[in-house]
């Protein structure tokens, strides 16, 4: 008789999280590959990925019998987020003429300068935004994006495995476009992949037309790597006898094996971001492997695993940046114009003026480029479409309309993200929840710099740590409402060859 194999059973919540997570890393990897979607051809279908992956989410969330309060992104938070949609669409609204000049009268003297049926007098109604199409593409996109973070926050939170799963293959799919732009990088001829000739001047590193681009991608995926091998140390190594024999026969486990594999991919990450020779990614690198040493000496119990962690992000660090060649970094910031931060504080401080020129509503969201031909006073030599700070650039685009809701929402999302950090048992959650808080400083610090962020493909990833950063594991959520155990079964005893007595108890 053949003996039954014993079959695992996936939960519904865990059956519907690995549906969800697997169309968001569709978005994932179509948003860096398809060069990084910042063309329509690339980010029209991200945004209905991402969108769909939201709806599919919500609904996972209700298949699987979660509540959903406390469950990812809270009510205050989700309101906050539609404001901010809101007063992005209050920016595409058309308005009588008569109430723009009274609102926002800078914007009637582009148009002066801009729209031929204005100056024909047949136009009676226009938007606060001075191209009410490219904000209302980035409003869409938005809400694609807002979309998918309250549904992957309640994914996360469904199956505790979901998120370590998701980290897991985004490490596979890390290494796999390190290695695309490594390969790429002594062959490029001009092609971007070998198929896509940049519409913008630039300089590509693998799918991405600029390098500091790519830099902000792998900013954001290396930390959740590291955080996934940090659990992994401190596990694994849970337990481990003391003396140098265990150490080297605990090398020979698969556990090892994985920590082994989990360092070579943190490894090539690194390797290609400093390759890309992007001087703010390699300085917010420094940084975030700074805070990621810090975390690592406050969570990683036992001085051998600590030391051993430490060891291996010097190690990492190091041999990067031997790799590519310490003196062409060196030269590399060197030949920067630190004074005046490479040329960039001319475009900081022309954005600064149109925020002073747009205070209340802004010129529209994605309306910067249009903005800067009438306003730029600095570095004429050269067109600055883009204010390489998105903070300034948002308050340009935004003004105090779309500014304030903006900046409540940051605020909100830091509250909620500490005190989930507050609520994390000591488990994998708790290293990969701090190394997306990681990899969100770290392209907050690049973006004071650059604009990675504007690329549609680098949002789909901000947006997973974000959900990483905010979801409550659904065991926690559900803590309070676990069932009462079972009564105990009564059982026989014989005490006596002729009398059996029935006990309850253990």
């Amino acid at each position: 008789m053949s003996k039954a194999r014993a079959v695992p059973i996936v939960s519904a919540g865990s059956a519907a999280a690995i549906r969800v997570s697997a169309l968001a890393m569709v978005a994932v990897c179509w948003g860096a590959l398809a060069i990084g979607g910042a063309y329509p051809w690339a980010y029209w279908p991200l945004a209905m990925i991402c969108a769909a992956t939201g709806i599919m989410g919500l609904r996972a969330d209700r298949t699987a019998g979660a509540m959903s309060d406390g469950a990812g992104v809270s009510r205050r938070l989700s309101i906050v987020l539609g404001a901010v949609g809101a007063a992005m669409l209050l920016q595409i609204v058309p308005l009588p003429l008569a109430w723009l000049r009274t609102i926002s009268p800078q914007t009637i003297g582009v148009l002066a300068d801009t729209d031929f049926n204005y100056g024909a007098g047949l136009v009676r109604f226009h938007a606060l935004s001075l191209d009410p199409a490219s904000t209302g593409a980035a409003l869409a996109l938005y809400g694609a994006f807002a979309m998918m973070l309250v549904g992957m926050a309640r994914v996360f939170g469904i199956d505790r495995d979901a998120s370590r799963r998701f980290v897991e293959v985004l490490t596979v799919f890390g290494v796999v476009l390190a290695l695309v732009g490594i390969v790429q990088k002594p062959l490029y001829t001009g092609k971007v992949l070998g198929i896509w000739e940049p519409e913008s001047v630039g300089i590509p590193f693998g799918p991405f037309v600029n390098r500091n681009h790519f830099a902000g991608w792998m900013l954001m995926a290396l930390p959740l790597a590291l955080g996934l091998l940090c659990a992994g140390l401190e596990q694994g190594m849970r337990g481990l006898r003391p003396g140098l024999r265990y150490r080297i026969l605990w090398l020979s486990s698969p556990e090892a094996s994985r920590l082994i594999l989990l360092g070579a991919a943190a490894l090539v990450m690194a390797m290609s971001l400093v390759l890309t020779m992007s001087r703010s990614g390699i300085s917010a690198l420094m940084v975030s492997l700074m805070l990621m040493g810090w975390i690592i000496a406050r969570g990683v119990k036992g001085r051998s695993r600590r030391t051993a962690a430490g060891v291996f992000l010097v190690v990492l660090f190091l041999t990067a940046i031997g790799w590519v060649g310490a003196d062409s970094i060196v030269a590399r910031f060197s030949d920067a114009n630190w004074a005046g931060f490479n040329n960039r504080t001319g475009a900081w401080a022309d954005a600064v003026h149109v925020a002073s020129v747009f205070p209340a509503t802004g010129t529209g969201v994605n309306t910067y480029e249009t903005a800067a031909r009438f306003y730029q006073r600095h570095d004429l030599g050269q067109f600055y479409g883009e204010s390489h700070n998105d903070y300034l650039e948002l308050l340009a685009e935004g003004g105090a309309l779309v500014g304030v809701p903006i900046l409540l929402a940051l605020v909100l999302l830091a509250r909620e993200i500490r005190a989930r950090m507050k609520e994390d048992p000591p488990t994998t959650i708790w290293w990969i929840r701090r190394g997306a808080i990681t990899g969100l400083f770290a392209i907050g610090l690049q973006e004071t710099v650059d604009f990675s962020l504007q690329l549609p493909g680098n949002a789909v990833m901000f947006v997973i740590l974000c959900a990483i950063a905010l979801h409550r594991p659904r065991a926690e959520r559900h803590q309070a409402q676990q069932p009462e155990p079972a009564p105990p079964r009564p059982r026989l005893r014989v005490v006596a060859s002729n009398a059996i007595r029935v006990e309850v108890g253990p």
